[in-house]
């Protein structure tokens, strides 16, 4: 039930200074925000991915220059030079919703890796799939034009790049294809949380910024605790910001976050690395505050 707070009302001279009023209060739903998955489908041989999107009433203006672009039908490779970088540079939307996840720089599948005790699903990890080797794979794709509805390989990690204003995930184009995103919900934020929409984009672009300079890998384990992928990124950035996942987490409905976080408290706290027990941590707080904004709803 949402929680009842008791604040002083506004009184006549004739009446006391002591009446009060009750005022029901509950989690409050941050509509601006869109958590989006697609579970892993072992049997289906479905990848998944997880990644969060920001609504921006502004996301369909398109430069002058990307018109144009898009009206003689030019590809990725013709916006850039010979070293990647590029020609214009976006300064609006151009239709690409902001949005982060984390993605391997290349094909994760390493079986040599057993011998150095890494795992054999592992690769470096970089933010919105954006790196050079994957930027190649879309310049070479005939197909990839510059529009925010197809697939590509590679996203982007900074504003103002050759697509768009933004940083945006490659999954992005699925607000194109809601058919192909399996479950979507908003987070929330507990009572007494006061901050505007654009703080709580701002603590999640920092959030990103730094786990992407941190230079993790991109690993999968099968929720093992030792991975770190798309599902790890957006668990931790959800728990570090202080943002509550009700309708999926606190409904028992995500089940990759659960084998994670069993995974983790599997462990010997005092026996693990830092990095290990701050994620035994937040965990454990994604889950609280996920149940109690339940509950307040």
């Amino acid at each position: 039930m949402p929680s009842w707070r008791t604040i002083q009302s506004m009184t006549f001279p004739s009446q006391s200074s002591k009446v009060t009023t009750k005022v029901k209060e509950g989690a409050r739903k941050l509509d601006k925000i869109l958590i989006r998955r697609i579970p892993v489908n072992l049997r289906g041989f479905e990848v998944g991915h997880f990644w969060i999107e920001f609504l921006h009433e502004d996301e369909n203006e398109i430069d002058e220059s990307m018109k144009a672009f898009r009206r003689i039908r030019k590809k990725e490779r013709d916006i850039v030079n010979e070293r990647g970088k590029p020609l214009k540079i976006a300064t609006k939307a151009n239709g690409f919703r902001e949005s982060y996840g984390w993605y391997p720089v290349e094909t994760p599948f390493q079986p040599l890796n057993i011998f150095n005790k890494q795992l054999i699903i592992s690769s470096a990890g970089t933010l919105n799939g954006d790196h050079h080797k994957r930027r190649e794979k879309d310049y070479k794709e005939e197909l990839t034009e510059l529009t925010p509805t197809q697939d590509r390989n590679a996203g982007r990690k900074t504003v103002n790049n050759d697509h768009s204003s933004r940083a945006f995930d490659p999954h992005q184009n699925g607000h194109h294809h809601p058919e192909n995103i399996k479950f979507t919900t908003n987070p929330y934020v507990l009572p007494g949380d006061k901050r505007s929409d654009e703080e709580i984009f701002n603590d999640i672009r920092t959030f990103v910024k730094q786990f992407d300079e941190k230079k993790q890998e991109w690993s999968w384990r099968n929720d093992n605790y030792k991975e770190t992928n798309c599902h790890t990124l957006l668990f931790l950035l959800l728990a570090h910001c202080n943002l509550a996942d009700p309708d999926c987490i606190g409904m028992g409905l995500d089940e990759h976050f659960k084998s994670y976080k069993t995974s983790l408290d599997s462990l010997n706290k005092s026996k693990v690395n830092k990095q290990l027990q701050e994620r035994m941590v937040l965990m454990k707080k994604l889950l609280d505050i996920s149940l109690k904004a339940k509950s307040m709803k």
